[in-house]
């Protein structure tokens, strides 16, 4: 199944293999990524989540076009974007209280993007804010997450 076939509930959140986690607020960034992204497949194997709880694997990613016009070949604000498609395995949907944990997981994973310096009280305080979370939509704003866009 393509992206293009299904009817996600934005945002969605993406958690890799590496154990991080990515998000995508819409079906733009879902479908554009940078080209060290591509080149590297980060996104193989990505579990990809979406706000009602429904759930499918990234098996595979195709470059498409390029995201954007011609003039951004040229342009000094960074490399290239790709328009992309990725080859999608459904999967059972998750619950609420699974995806907090995953995202908490996530988290204290890459501890260090979440604080200041040596402080946890920042880190700290947004587990808590995942945690009492009422929706998978609200994840996603408290994580400020990456996408693959820019590299």
């Amino acid at each position: 199944m393509k992206t293009a076939e299904i009817s996600f509930q934005f945002p969605v959140l993406g958690f890799t293999t590496g154990g991080e986690i990515w998000g995508f607020p819409d079906l733009d960034r879902l479908t554009k990524c940078g080209p060290r992204t591509l080149r590297d497949n980060m996104q193989d194997g990505m579990e990809l989540i979406d706000a009602d709880g429904r759930r499918w694997r990234v098996r595979s990613i195709t470059r498409i076009g390029r995201a954007g016009g011609w003039w951004t070949m040229f342009s000094p604000f960074g490399p290239s974007q790709w328009r992309i498609e990725q080859d999608l395995e459904p999967m059972e949907p998750v619950t609420l209280a699974e995806v907090q944990r995953r995202a908490c997981a996530a988290m204290e994973g890459f501890a260090q993007d979440y604080m200041d310096g040596d402080d946890r009280s920042e880190l700290d305080g947004t587990l808590g804010k995942v945690r009492r979370t009422t929706t998978i939509g609200e994840i996603y704003p408290l994580l400020n997450p990456d996408t693959f866009e820019p590299c």
